[in-house]
């Protein structure tokens, strides 16, 4: 299985030193959830948030894909993952790199 079927299909995908997941966010603390790329780095045993903007779909298969397509922008180099603390970016550009795309 390739890994962004594996990211759409399962939810989440394991790299060498992250775990990246797709989830909803209420943050606007209303009925509409957004979804999120979140990251754990198990060097740093913490989990974060990507700041990429993920658009909206419709329906949750529909936010999913989205999430997905923002996700292979990341691992193609065509946009740079948005991280809020510094140096975690640089290991995760890293390990990108055997995803082979």
């Amino acid at each position: 299985m390739d890994w962004k079927r594996g990211l759409r299909e399962e939810g989440f995908l394991e790299l060498d030193g992250f775990r990246v997941e797709l989830t909803l966010d209420d943050t606007f603390m209303d009925l509409d959830y957004i979804p999120r790329i979140i990251v754990y780095d198990y060097e740093n045993e913490k989990w974060h948030v990507l700041r990429n903007a993920v658009p909206k779909g419709r329906t949750l298969e529909e936010n999913w894909d989205n999430a997905v397509r923002v996700f292979e922008r990341i691992v193609r180099g065509e946009e740079e993952p948005q991280f809020g603390e510094r140096g975690v970016k640089e290991r995760f550009l890293k390990d990108l790199k055997f995803l082979g795309v």
